[in-house]
């Protein structure tokens, strides 16, 4: 909420109450900049346990449009203005016209809560990197506001999407990084490639780390390091983890699915992450023992993403070390299906 009325240049009035919020515009002379539009994405949980504030934000962006500040100063009012006419255009009412055009909220259809993404990676079932961003735009197409309830509006999204400039998402816990959690790769890196299919080019990815007092914003891809190194690739973390049987080897495979997430969405993984985690994970035979003790089938799991990586373009893999992965995993499969028999 703070993110989105910074960029607005919004402020709480003086006489809001936690209750009844009320917001002003900071004066253009005060602000010494543009307002800045925005595009929103919420999740389920957020339409479900946040519906007054979903309708608030509704209201300020209604008010918003009805500004007579020069459009060159609000880009959120040459935005909407812009569409508005599309949509007279394409034979909407004025009222319809006027209340989708200052629409910044879209979500899941009502009754839904996430996005068919984390289902396409999980089960490898895609060949081409738009087909993530075709099914994210597909799931989070759905117009929330106030008398405005999981709407699905032709084009109206990908409208929205072509005015993106930058792409961000808090990170407000040490509990996890981008790499620890699917929805990272899901709803940021998400909506990431949607933008980037619509307008034909990548835009700017930033993560905004507001687990210490001082807020800072970085690249995307020095979130991704932070989070490789303090885990997949920190003994602690690892040792830590694998005190618990089966669970923690798991925990370990699923944050190799969570990179794979963010290489095919953001493209921000670099190479040295897959080199790192080929040497800790595939040569460091007192790890792999450890890791096959505690969940063999997890660590099949690690070895096909490593092996995923390279196969979609990822990762440069030299022909030792896929040989290598290849050797390990036939002998340990091998060994899995013994074992069941």
């Amino acid at each position: 909420m703070g993110q989105i009325l910074g960029y607005l240049g919004v402020r709480f009035a003086k006489d809001t109450h936690i209750w009844q919020q009320k917001f002003e515009l900071i004066p253009l002379e005060e602000l010494g900049r543009p307002r800045i539009d925005v595009t929103i994405n919420i999740c389920g949980f957020f339409r479900d346990m946040f519906s007054t504030q979903v309708e608030t934000l509704d209201d300020l962006f209604h008010e918003l449009a009805q500004s007579d500040e020069p459009e060159e100063s609000n880009f959120f009012l040459a935005h909407t203005r812009a569409r508005y006419r599309r949509l007279i255009d394409e034979g909407y009412s004025r009222t319809e016209a006027k209340s989708l055009s200052s629409a910044r909220i879209f979500g899941p259809a009502a009754g839904e809560y996430g996005t068919k993404l984390t289902d396409i990676i999980q089960s490898k079932n895609w060949e081409e990197e738009s087909q993530l961003g075709f099914s994210f735009t597909a799931s989070l197409r759905h117009v929330y506001g106030r008398g405005k309830h999981g709407e699905s509006v032709s084009g109206l999204y990908e409208d929205n999407l072509r005015s993106v400039e930058v792409v961000s998402q808090l990170r407000s816990s040490h509990e996890y990084e981008v790499t620890d959690l699917d929805h990272y790769y899901e709803f940021f890196g998400g909506l990431a490639k949607s933008v980037e299919l619509v307008k034909g080019r990548k835009v700017s990815l930033y993560i905004t780390d507001v687990t210490e007092t001082r807020p800072l914003t970085e690249t995307v891809d020095r979130a991704i390091a932070r989070g490789v190194r303090t885990r997949v690739l920190n003994p602690k973390w690892i040792q830590g983890l694998l005190k618990h049987p089966v669970h923690g080897a798991q925990q370990i495979a699923d944050r190799f699915e969570n990179i794979l997430g963010m290489a095919a969405t953001t493209g921000a993984v670099d190479q040295w992450v897959y080199n790192e985690l080929d040497a800790c994970y595939v040569e460091d035979e007192r790890l792999r023992k450890q890791m096959i003790e505690n969940n063999p089938h997890a660590y099949v799991e690690i070895l096909e993403r490593m092996m995923e990586y390279h196969r979609r373009g990822y990762w440069d893999a030299s022909p030792e070390q896929l040989e290598r992965i290849r050797e390990i995993y036939l002998a340990l499969d091998h060994d899995l299906e013994g074992a069941t028999q």
